[in-house]
């Protein structure tokens, strides 16, 4: 099990739970929920989801709940689908193939009853919190995957490299760095007179 893997594993099972509280006191919003979670079960395979296609699909639902919420059946719809596709998480862990259906559609049944029988179970403040945790795991699935390998790839670099370069810098970013310094100084030393 990767670093990836328990990304999309967190970032799957807190959508499914969050998502479903957000969509749960609309009608509308539920109707999108549970089509986004049929689109997400279709589009789960076996082995984990891809970290950069649940992060956007994370990314964007919890944008659109956030900032443009006459939208949010929409953003429900996605909420859903990162629902739906914590059954490949699941199938990966090695639940069986036609149980994790029913484990996600029992985590968000349960979330989405809750908010709407309890009003202090999901109060609005606390969603939106949950949103945004959602959202900064979406991002760093979008943007861990890319950063590591450029990582890798510069360490593989380095490591190929048969002699040591010589790090000089050229003379004009030399004078052009002690220009800029230069006339800072001036500058903070003119405006304080």
């Amino acid at each position: 099990m990767t670093l990836f893997f328990h990304l999309v594993w967190m970032l799957c099972a807190l959508g499914a739970v969050v998502f479903a509280a957000a969509s749960a006191r609309d009608r509308r919003r539920a109707v999108g929920f549970g089509g986004g979670l049929i689109a997400g079960f279709v589009m789960a395979r076996p082995g984990p989801p891809d970290p950069a296609l649940v992060g956007s699909l994370a990314v964007g639902a919890v944008a659109i709940f956030l900032f443009r919420p006459r939208y949010a059946d929409l953003a429900a719809m996605l909420g859903g689908s990162v629902a739906g596709l914590f059954t490949a998480v699941l199938q990966a862990q090695g639940f069986p193939f036609l149980s994790t259906p029913f484990v996600v559609v029992t985590l968000s049944g349960v979330s989405a009853w809750l908010a709407r029988s309890r009003p202090t179970f999901a109060p609005e403040r606390l969603v939106d919190e949950g949103l945004l945790a959602i959202g900064a795991l979406g991002i760093l699935a979008l943007t861990l995957p890319s950063i590591l390998d450029g990582w890798q790839t510069a360490v593989a670099l380095a490591a190929t490299s048969s002699r040591q370069a010589s790090v000089t810098l050229p003379l004009w970013t030399v004078a052009f760095i002690v220009g800029c310094l230069s006339v800072g100084g001036v500058y903070s030393a003119w405006s304080r007179r």
